[in-house]
């Protein structure tokens, strides 16, 4: 029935000092750091981990992070922004690396002409990788609708004058898009990590949401809790059928409008704690 977006604080430096590190270990040399076990071993063994990790690494060409423009030293897709879609797709086909061109596109676990999924190796150390993202590096979140990405904003934009090139959309669009491989799923539904932004791209997207006419109230996750509501979500379309569930109303503004107030005032606060943002569906 759908997944609930919420705008997290994100502890980026833990995870470019910390969780990719441990990451790039366990797919380099089969190293489990004691913390990454430790989140796993509920459901998995160390040596299942090693073994799937060997795997999936064995399966990544030989001169992959040298050439790579798909993913960054960070797991961050960099490729996307390209081809955005109004509507999610969080299908893998619709994720992977579409590079024409590159040397090892037949061979690249993350490359389209590899299929149409993740080998099963390569899905599980992906989904560690999120997991170890969701447990060690998020904080708060601000519920910011239902079953919506980044990409829910622009008709909103459009009407304040927003042009196709503003830093706006690019910062959001990496905010919706930049976790197309560590946030796959493996379904079209929009569960999962969606993209995230460094503490200077939070800033600079709060700076620029200022210039908009969008709700005004105290930079503080009770404040934005204040304009929370339950109701029925089917309401008025299936008659007889209760789906209770969160939405958000302001006297004044959209509900568009107020959603993309609340990105900015979480972005004001984690640039007041030094941290960025980070989005996902359904994921904590």
């Amino acid at each position: 029935m759908g997944a609930d977006a919420s705008i997290f604080l994100f502890d980026y430096e833990l995870y470019r000092n910390s969780v990719v590190p441990a990451f790039l270990r366990l797919i380099s040399d089969g190293s489990v750091d004691r913390w990454l076990f430790e989140l796993l071993e509920a459901h998995e063994t160390e040596q299942d981990i090693r073994e799937r990790a060997g795997a999936f690494s064995r399966s990544i060409p030989l001169g992959f992070w040298d050439c790579c423009t798909y993913i960054d030293s960070e797991f961050a897709v960099t490729k996307i922004f390209a081809r955005p879609k109004a509507e999610y797709d969080g299908s893998w086909e619709a994720r992977a690396c579409a590079d024409a061109v590159c040397p090892l596109r037949c061979s690249c676990p993350f490359h389209e002409s590899h299929g149409k999924q993740l080998s099963p190796q390569a899905r599980d150390c992906m989904r560690w990788l999120e997991k170890a993202t969701v447990e060690r590096c998020l904080g708060t979140a601000q519920f910011l609708g239902r079953s919506i990405d980044c990409f829910f904003y622009w008709d909103t934009l459009d009407q304040h004058g927003i042009t196709s090139a503003h830093p706006i959309r690019v910062l959001l669009e990496r905010l919706g898009r930049r976790g197309f491989a560590i946030g796959y799923r493996g379904s079209y539904a929009t569960e999962g990590i969606h993209g995230w932004l460094c503490p200077g791209e939070s800033k600079a997207l709060a700076d620029h949401l200022f210039g908009l006419k969008l709700p005004e109230y105290e930079y503080s996750f009770t404040a934005m809790e204040s304009f929370k509501k339950v109701r029925n979500l089917l309401e008025g379309r299936i008659s007889g059928i209760e789906f209770l569930g969160p939405t958000c109303d302001h006297p004044i503004a959209s509900f568009e409008e107020l959603s993309l107030s609340y990105v900015r005032t979480v972005c004001r606060i984690a640039e007041r704690d030094g941290k960025g943002v980070l989005w996902g569906n359904d994921i904590a």
